[in-house]
């Protein structure tokens, strides 16, 4: 944009002055016009883009409070029952696979953000962008995440299976109802973990509706277009005002210039924040998001290898 608004400007100071073509300086109101214009429009974009973001956001806030609630619902909840001879252990155990696959579920849905969709950037500096924090960020796999948490069982009932994060619930929720059956949790206890679960596959849903959804076409279409427009007319609406004093004309330049890095700036940033799962620097940050309720959840159940919370690379936490 910058190369674009410097050409339009010498367009303008060359026609004028250089070739005497005084009909190229149009005049500043209809200009001024059009850009309110586009000043209203692309700042409804960016409002819209800012407020899929913060959506998304507050969508990840809310797993990680259901995460916690329902672990600790589970711990409290699955207990030696008197009239049943059921160890510690045993109940320790089932307590480890239920939160160990709730871990999985985070993995499963954590890649199915990450993977590609046709409508998000694709322009060499985002791979260029990718690229670099590939080199230094392990995102690895959803089949490396899921085989320190499933079992060889669990492991098998996701294969050839679409949704990964879909089935794991699907999953918990069986358990919870074989829980019930051997008498291990009463009706009570059975209706508020599978709440827990119905909640969790409310906020997937909304992860997904923002990931699967673009921002209607029309306006990342339009505002481009706009701009292009307006930022072409600019300089020729400057010439009469340069005019009035002919050694100031050449500062047309460095003003042009300043007023469509403005705008340009205002589209880029809407245009980066619409799609808050791409993998790009301005993303929700859910790999530490993730990260942090497994500290949370490993801390619970008492184990040893907690892993540290992820650190930001250039600043940038993903």
């Amino acid at each position: 944009m910058v190369l674009y608004s410097l050409f339009t400007g010498l367009l303008a100071i060359f026609t004028y002055r250089y070739l005497n073509w005084h009909w190229v300086a149009v005049p500043w109101l209809p200009v001024s016009l059009i850009g309110t214009a586009v000043a209203f429009y692309v700042g409804f974009k960016n409002n819209q883009s800012y407020e899929r973001g913060w959506e998304a956001r507050k969508v990840w806030g809310s797993i990680v409070n259901l995460s916690r609630s329902f672990a600790a619902a589970s711990k409290a909840f699955i207990t030696k029952s008197e009239s049943h001879v059921i160890s510690r252990e045993e109940v320790g155990q089932e307590i480890k696979i239920i939160l160990r696959r709730h871990m999985a579920w985070l993995h499963a849905l954590k890649h199915a953000m990450r993977q590609r969709l046709a409508w998000e950037h694709d322009l060499p500096a985002s791979r260029r962008q990718r690229r670099y924090f590939e080199k230094r960020i392990d995102f690895s796999t959803f089949q490396t995440d899921a085989a320190q948490c499933l079992s060889q069982e669990d492991l098998a009932k996701l294969k050839n299976k679409h949704n990964a994060a879909t089935q794991l619930l699907d999953m918990q929720s069986q358990h919870v109802a074989s829980l019930k059956s051997k008498g291990w949790i009463d009706d009570y206890k059975h209706v508020e973990l599978q709440r827990f679960i119905t909640d969790l596959y409310a906020e997937q849903g909304a992860t997904e509706r923002i990931k699967n959804t673009p921002l209607p076409r029309q306006y990342s279409t339009s505002s481009h277009l706009f701009i292009l427009i307006f930022t072409f007319l600019l300089p020729f609406a400057m010439l009469h005002e340069f005019d009035k004093t002919t050694d100031l004309m050449w500062l047309m330049l460095p003003f042009n210039l300043v007023v469509s890095w403005v705008f340009s700036l205002m589209e880029y940033t809407g245009d980066y924040s619409e799609n808050p799962f791409e993998g790009l620097i301005n993303d929700v940050p859910i790999y530490s998001i993730i990260r942090n309720i497994e500290i949370d959840l490993k801390e619970m159940m008492d184990e040893r290898d907690v892993p540290e919370r992820m650190k930001p690379v250039l600043d940038v936490l993903f």
